[in-house]
């Protein structure tokens, strides 16, 4: 079996072939922590751990038939001891509608949950997922139909098929956090011990000077001792010094924020984000990486060494000190250092939230004592503080120090003179990231329409960051996400956000704000949009607005990228609007749309000529195709599919063929993601819901064809 002769070369010391094994299955294993509810680092961390343990027990392992199924046992055991936490405010999947599908399989109950994974995900059947869980065949094949059972209350049975095939789909676009050389770092056991000399800072140094005393001695008193060896005595030392270095720059931080690592029997407990974990991962790989050359060669470069170690503590400084370095050395003239500042920054931010999140998870019980009809009371949480254990509210009063505070289980970055300092102490074009960590703590998909009020200041700052085109890694996307649902909820509006009165106009209190958004000045996309809708709606007595009906958050993204460019005054939202992101989408009605799409019908359907559909844009192939089978012209639908996908005869497809009656044109948009250059998927937005259901493939010579694509999908519920 391929599979196991990687193994097998593996016990003979081949670490190469068990790389290829792990290349093999470490995507899945790291998938399947995923679907069981792991954040993805700590889906990463847990498939590292698996190879580790399975690399160290590698000659106990004698059915190799069965290797894969213990990988997959050996994941499930780890899941059993720690609590999976997904951060509240991080979405694991970029389409809503599979996020929403993941989380409603994480509440199935424990064997429907894992017999449905592996099943639909893994392609695993009764037998196999027996083996792994351990519960019998015909109880799994019980498991699958109870989870699928649960599911279809609220998902239609054969809308359930395809949203669970496109949900396979988007775990497979993850990014891995999964990392090969932390497999071959030292076993946990001798990791344990090394991490022992934590537990009291002030007994370890005087161990270390003891040591290094004692080392000293036996140099002078051994006269036999020579260069290499007094060589080599120095490099132990220079690594035991630093070792106990690290340790206290751990403790000094973690006594800042209140908070304690994690002893091991937290971890047999939970899984953890505990602040400066990356640091210590890093840290440790140096210190056995440096072990190693001393026991080969004797020495080593102390000068390189100490530039790496102070890199690696250099990402330890807490929020509250950079802040402080911040404001004594502006950066209000430099862009560069600004950027790299706010990306520090936000990720600091980040970790020691979750770090926050994790500890106050642990004392969960006294956020349950304060709440009261399903709603924590957090005033009343606090007003108990006295009453906590110690560490708990030595965790709850340093919290402010970072610029945090309290939500229930979480924490959440205040609005503060803090913020104020940072806003005033960088490049103007940065402000907006500070805006959005502040309206992180607001709910802005729910609030009504009075909270933007507080939201203005923010919306400004936020849009003029966008403008300035100051990409910053993952911080840029959210930005522009947080922004486009901004400004679509203070025009649309939502349950909760209405933005009608009972006399079924505009109420005075909304116009107000949309008067202040229309006054954002030239060249704002928010200003450019709210004016066309109050011109509108003033021509209709405040009743309607065409712009209003039809907005969706693709306008929005799309008139950002004009404004950049200086070209915002071109903004139509008719036609095929293209993102620089390689989103496309059109919203209906569009009678210059639907008048390409026939044209374009007519001139194919006469030959089926590929060089017509050359040039044609993915989005108005997929329309001729629904025209198509609108006109009964199965022949045509056939021909737009890609022959390498398609196994059918002509004929074949048109004995078969039957009429399916969908309405392309009753959607609110069509979506194409192009974000791959020579593939993509097809979407449809209805309601507030978007779903993918066509993929297209780009030919060369004869332009985008149809790969998969099922019409049934886009049948009205």
């Amino acid at each position: 079996m391929e599979e196991s002769g990687g193994v097998e070369e593996a016990k003979n010391g081949d670490l190469a072939a068990f790389e290829k094994w792990m290349d093999l299955h470490s995507g899945n294993l790291e998938r399947f922590a995923i679907q069981c509810g792991c954040t993805r680092e700590s889906a990463g961390k847990v498939t590292e751990e698996t190879f580790r343990t399975f690399f160290t027990d590698l000659g106990k392992l004698n059915d190799e038939e069965r290797l894969r199924y213990d990988l997959y046992r050996m994941v499930l055991e780890m899941l059993v001891h720690i609590q999976r936490m997904e951060p509240l405010q991080e979405s694991i999947l970029s389409f809503e509608e599979d996020q929403q599908l993941h989380e409603k399989i994480m509440n199935l109950e424990e064997k429907a949950k894992l017999s449905l994974i592996l099943s639909q995900f893994h392609g695993m059947n009764e037998v196999e997922i027996a083996t792994i869980t351990g519960i019998s065949a015909d109880a799994v094949e019980e498991s699958i139909a109870q989870g699928v059972k649960q599911l279809t209350v609220e998902i239609d049975s054969l809308l359930l098929e395809k949203r669970l095939e496109f949900l396979h789909k988007s775990y497979g676009r993850i990014s891995s956090s999964f990392r090969k050389d932390q497999v071959f770092a030292k076993p946990q056991k001798e990791i344990q011990a090394t991490k022992k000399l934590k537990q009291k800072i002030s007994k370890k140094a005087m161990v270390s000077w003891i040591a290094g005393i004692i080392v000293l001695l036996l140099l002078v008193m051994l006269p036999a001792v020579t260069g290499e060896e007094y060589k080599k005595a120095s490099a132990e030392k220079y690594v035991e010094q630093l070792k106990v270095s690290f340790e206290e720059e751990i403790a000094s931080r973690h006594a800042v924020l209140g908070l304690t690592e994690p002893t091991e029997e937290d971890k047999q407990e939970y899984y953890y984000f505990g602040y400066g974990k990356q640091a210590r991962e890093d840290f440790e790989v140096m210190i056995q990486r440096e072990e190693r050359v001393i026991a080969e060669i004797g020495r080593i470069d102390k000068k390189s060494i100490g530039k790496q170690y102070d890199e690696i503590v250099k990402t330890l400084t807490l929020p509250s000190k950079m802040v402080e370095q911040l404001v004594k050395s502006p950066l209000t003239s430099d862009k560069e250092k600004s950027a790299e500042f706010i990306i520090e920054y936000v990720k600091q931010i980040n970790e020691i939230q979750n770090a926050y999140s994790t500890f106050f998870f642990r004392y969960h019980q006294f956020i349950d004592e304060a709440t009261v009809d399903e709603t924590v009371n957090i005033e009343k949480y606090l007003e108990m503080k006295e009453s906590y254990p110690k560490e708990l509210q030595k965790a709850l009063n340093s919290m402010e120090k970072q610029n945090l505070y309290l939500l229930p289980f979480y924490s959440s970055y205040a609005k503060t003179e803090l913020s104020a300092q940072i806003k005033a102490s960088i490049h103007k074009d940065f402000k907006g990231y500070i805006a959005f960590l502040e309206s992180s703590s607001i709910d802005y998909y729910s609030k009504p329409a009075s909270s933007y009020i507080e939201l203005m200041a923010n919306l400004v700052e936020i849009e003029n960051t966008l403008l300035a085109n100051v990409e910053i890694e993952i911080p840029y996307t959210s930005l522009e996400d947080y922004y486009s649902w901004l400004v679509y909820l203070m025009v649309v509006g939502s349950e909760t956000n209405q933005i009608v009165g009972f006399d079924g106009k505009v109420t005075e209190e909304v116009k107000s704000i949309w008067m202040k958004v229309a006054a954002n000045g030239e060249g704002s996309p928010s200003a450019f949009i709210m004016q066309k809708v109050i011109n509108e709606m003033e021509a209709s007595g405040w009743t309607e607005s065409e712009t209003q009906s039809h907005l969706n958050l693709y306008h929005l993204g799309y008139a950002v990228e004009l404004a950049r460019k200086g070209r915002l005054h071109t903004f139509e939202m008719s036609g095929i609007l293209q993102s620089d992101r390689g989103l496309s989408s059109v919203t209906f009605p569009d009678s210059s749309f639907e008048d390409l799409v026939e044209k374009t019908y007519e001139l194919y359907s006469t030959g089926h000529d590929s060089a017509v559909l050359k040039d044609v844009h993915p989005l108005v192939v997929f329309a001729v195709y629904c025209f198509a089978n609108d006109h009964e012209d199965p022949e045509t639908m056939w021909h737009l599919y890609n022959p390498e996908d398609d196994l059918h005869t002509l004929e074949e497809y048109i004995s078969g063929w039957r009429k399916v009656d969908v309405n392309l044109y009753e959607m609110k948009s069509l979506l194409f993601d192009g974000r791959e250059s020579s593939t993509g998927s097809i979407g449809f937005e209805r309601g507030s819901m978007n779903f993918f259901d066509a993929e297209m493939v780009l030919d060369e010579t004869a332009g985008w064809k149809i790969k998969h694509i099922d019409l049934n999908f886009m049948k009205s519920e």
